[in-house]
């Protein structure tokens, strides 16, 4: 990668805009009647997730749907440790992140590290990759999470966490 530059080429295609909400059933239902979706509804467990800097659970039940190029996810906190009830109680529901794929998540986060971006939050996957949301919100306002994908990765399964 370029010193100046942190993503390049592909790596600065919004894949994903993640939404925090109070009430998945409600929302999706309101969407629905937009025009958006369909939903596909996961419930997520992240049993060692790093939240902070900390070893933590959460669980946080999403729903996913392909909105052209980029996808919508919708993310309602369940329990445990997670960024996302902490935007929930400071900010109310809404814009939560802007999602990108990496080739390779270490050098990327090197590589923000030494712009002197913490990583918020961050999780491994089993077999490989992982995802982590950055510190990027103090301007502008926007999350930004960066993911590299498992070798095996199947969008109609997803992922599991380790």
């Amino acid at each position: 990668m370029p010193e100046n530059k942190v993503l390049e080429g592909k790596e600065t295609e919004i894949c994903q805009v993640g939404v925090v909400v109070k009430n998945l059933d409600k929302t999706i239902e309101y969407l629905t009647a937009l025009g958006l979706g369909p939903f596909t509804i996961r419930n997520v467990t992240h049993p060692s997730a790093i939240v902070h800097g900390k070893k933590v659970f959460y669980q946080v039940r999403i729903a996913l749907s392909q909105q052209g190029a980029v996808q919508l996810e919708l993310i309602e906190y369940q329990k445990g440790t997670t960024i996302h009830e902490e935007f929930l109680k400071e900010k109310g529901e809404g814009l939560h992140h802007i999602l990108f794929d990496v080739k390779d998540l270490e050098a990327t986060l090197e590589a923000w590290s030494q712009r002197g971006i913490e990583v918020l939050q961050q999780d491994r996957f089993v077999g490989g990759g992982g995802l982590a949301y950055l510190g990027t919100d103090k301007v502008g306002g926007i999350i930004m999470e960066v993911v590299q994908r498992p070798p095996d990765y199947d969008p109609a399964k997803g992922v599991r966490y380790e």
